[in-house]
C-alpha cells in the first residue's frame, strides 16, 4: 500500500477523493464512447463534430465564471448541483426519443460533464502537497482511468441489440454512490480563498507564466487526441472498418490499457527525477507515429487495430500524467482561475476539430484526418522542449 500512496499528507481524504473519482469516471466512460455514434443515429457524421462543439462552448463559459461560482456556493455545493443537472441529462438521455431533445441532453452533458472532475482537482490540490503531486496524480488517473478500460467491453455486450437508454441509465446510477460519498464526507470542506478575477488579466498572467502556459498547450493536445479519438474512431471502425459493437468494446478496452499500466509507476518516477519536460517528448512522439499510420491500415483485423491503439495510448497515458504533473506542481489551490485555463482543454478541441476535419475531408478521404492528427501531435514535441524543469 505504501508503495503505491506513499506518504500522502492527507492519506484518509485522498483515499476518499480517488473513490469518488473512480465512480465518477464510470458514470462518464460509461457513455464516452458510444455518445458520438448515438448522434450518428439522427445527425450526419459532420454535424456530430458540431454538436459536440456546442456543448463545449457552453463548457468553456461554465469554465471561465467557475471560480466566482466557487466564491459564492463552495466546491462542496457546485459540485452536488452540477451532478444533479449531470444526473438529471443522463437519465432524459436514457429515456426520450425525440431527436431534438436528444440534441440538447447531449448538449448540457457535453457542458456540464467535465465540470466535476474539475470540482475533484479542487478537493486534490486542498489536501494534497507539490512535493507528493506526481505520486498524486498518477494513483488519481489511474482511478480515473480504470474505467474506460472496462466500460467499453461491457458496453459492446449491452449494444448487441442497439439499446443505448441502458448504456445511459447505467452511467447515471453511478453518480448515486458518488454523491454519498461526497455528502457523507465533504460537507465541512473548508475551501481555499478563491481571488477575484479579471478574465483578461488572468489570461494575460496565464500567457506570461511560460512554463505554465507551454504545458496548457501541451495538454491541449492531448485532449484534442483524445477528442479526435473519441468522435471519429468508433465511427471509422464501425462506418468504414465494418467492426461491430462487441469487437470496437474490445478494441477500445485495450486500447485503454496504459493508462492503468503506466501512469503510477511514471507518477512516481518524476517526483524523483523532475524530468517531465523529456517524458513528455517521448510521450507526443509515441502519438504522432500511431496515428499518422491509421490512414494505410485497411484489414479488418482486431488484433492489429488493438495494438495499433494500444501503442497510441501509451504516448497518450505518458503525455497525461507529465503533463498533469507539472501544471499541479506550479499551482496551488487558490489558483482556481488557472485551474479552469486547463480544465478548459477538455472542452476546447471539440470546438476547434469539426472545422479542421472538415477542411481535410474538402481534400482527402476520411482516413486521412487521422493522419492530420499525428502531425498536431508533433506540436506537442516543440512545446514539451520549451518547458524548465
Amino acid at each position: 500500500m505504501d508503495q503505491i500512496f506513499g506518504k500522502m499528507k492527507n492519506l484518509q481524504a485522498m483515499l476518499l477523493i480517488f473513490i469518488s473519482v473512480l465512480l465518477l469516471s464510470f458514470h462518464f466512460f460509461f457513455v464516452y464512447f458510444i455518445n458520438s455514434k448515438y448522434l450518428n443515429g439522427i445527425l450526419s457524421e459532420k454535424t456530430v463534430g458540431y454538436t459536440y462543439a456546442i456543448g463545449s462552448l457552453l463548457n468553456i463559459i461554465i469554465f471561465v465564471y467557475a471560480p466566482a461560482f466557487l466564491r459564492k456556493f463552495g466546491n462542496y455545493k457546485l459540485t452536488l448541483t452540477i451532478g444533479l443537472v449531470e444526473l438529471l441529462a443522463l437519465l432524459g438521455l436514457a429515456f426520450t426519443t425525440t431527436p431534438a431533445l436528444i440534441v440538447g441532453l447531449f448538449i448540457i452533458h457535453q457542458a456540464v460533464g467535465p465540470m466535476l472532475f474539475y470540482c475533484m482537482d479542487i478537493f486534490t490540490e486542498s489536501f494534497s502537497t507539490a512535493e507528493e503531486m506526481g505520486n498524486i496524480r498518477g494513483v488519481y488517473l489511474t482511478m480515473q482511468n480504470i474505467p474506460p478500460v472496462i466500460t467499453p467491453a461491457i458496453v459492446g455486450l449491452i449494444l448487441v441489440k442497439p439499446e443505448y437508454w441502458k448504456v445511459y441509465l447505467i452511467g447515471a446510477l453511478f453518480l448515486i454512490p458518488f454523491f454519498i460519498l461526497i455528502i457523507s464526507n465533504f460537507k465541512n470542506f473548508k475551501d481555499p480563498e478563491y481571488p477575484i478575477i479579471n478574465l483578461s488579466q488572468a489570461l494575460k498572467r496565464f500567457y506570461n507564466e511560460k512554463n505554465i502556459f507551454d504545458v496548457f498547450i501541451d495538454h491541449f493536445l492531448l485532449h484534442v487526441f483524445y477528442a479526435w479519438t473519441v468522435i471519429y474512431i468508433p465511427l471509422y471502425l464501425t462506418n468504414h472498418i465494418g467492426f461491430s459493437w462487441g469487437e470496437v468494446g474490445i478494441i477500445l478496452s485495450i486500447m485503454l490499457l496504459p493508462f492503468i499500466i503506466f501512469q503510477i509507476p511514471i507518477g512516481r518516477m518524476e517526483d524523483k527525477y523532475h524530468d517531465e519536460k523529456h517524458v513528455l517528448v517521448l510521450g507526443f512522439s509515441i502519438m504522432a507515429a500511431s496515428f499518422m499510420l491509421i490512414p494505410f491500415i485497411h484489414e479488418k483485423s482486431l488484433v492489429l487495430w488493438a495494438a495499433v491503439l494500444f501503442v497510441s495510448r501509451i504516448g497518450a497515458s505518458i503525455v497525461e500524467v507529465s503533463s498533469e504533473s507539472y501544471f499541479f506542481k506550479h499551482i496551488n489551490p487558490s489558483n482556481a482561475g488557472f485551474i479552469s485555463f486547463f480544465r478548459m482543454t477538455r472542452a476546447l478541441p471539440f470546438f476547434v476539430i469539426p472545422p479542421i476535419v472538415g477542411m481535410t475531408l474538402l481534400v482527402a478521404d476520411f482516413p486521412f484526418i487521422f493522419f492530420v492528427a499525428g502531425l498536431l501531435m508533433l506540436i506537442g514535441v516543440r512545446y514539451a522542449l520549451l518547458l524548465k524543469n
